[in-house]
């Protein structure tokens, strides 16, 4: 039987280490290639979402410096959070949050009401309607690897599927 889980890297990683679930997809670090098992599946690129009337629609790719002012909505459970924001500290990029929540939907719904714009993973935007476009200067992108415990023993299942990740024509 497969099971699907969503929960945060923090939880995922100590339920993968407890045995209470056999594979965890999350985004690559050094970190947890040093506990675990990794086989990268896919790259995707951190994109800026809006809504349609936004004045970012003008542009083709946005960078940070565009961004600085702007009213800002902050999905806390971003694992690159904290390195974005430090890089708009150094770079002087002000950021406005008026609404922060670690649920993808409300984030996506926010923006859609015109509270402000985020940044995503760009597989992960799913509200029809959004524009989004590249982030550059800086480029930012994560890959998302399938983590299993090394040495401990696949189920016939699991071992179908990991066999089956590496075939599949994943986006990116």
């Amino acid at each position: 039987m497969l099971t699907v889980n969503e929960a945060s890297a923090s939880d995922l990683k100590k339920k993968l280490s407890d045995g209470d679930i056999d594979v965890a997809l999350m985004t690559l670090t050094e970190e947890l290639e040093e506990e675990f098992r990794a086989r990268p599946l896919y790259v995707e690129r951190y994109v800026v979402v809006f809504p349609p009337e936004h004045r970012l629609g003008q542009l083709n790719s946005i960078s940070l410096q565009d961004l600085s002012r702007e009213n800002y909505v902050d999905r806390l459970a971003c694992e690159l959070r904290e390195m974005v924001m430090s890089v708009c500290q150094s770079k002087g990029v002000e950021l406005y949050a008026r609404f922060r929540s670690e649920r993808e939907d409300w984030v996506q719904a926010m923006v859609a009401a015109g509270i402000g714009f985020a940044f995503m993973p760009e597989y992960s935007v799913t509200l029809p309607g959004l524009l989004q476009r590249p982030l550059v200067e800086p480029e930012v992108s994560r890959t998302i690897a399938a983590f299993t415990v090394p040495g401990r023993k696949h189920s016939p299942a699991l071992d179908a599927l990991m066999r089956s990740s590496q075939t599949f024509a994943w986006p990116g």
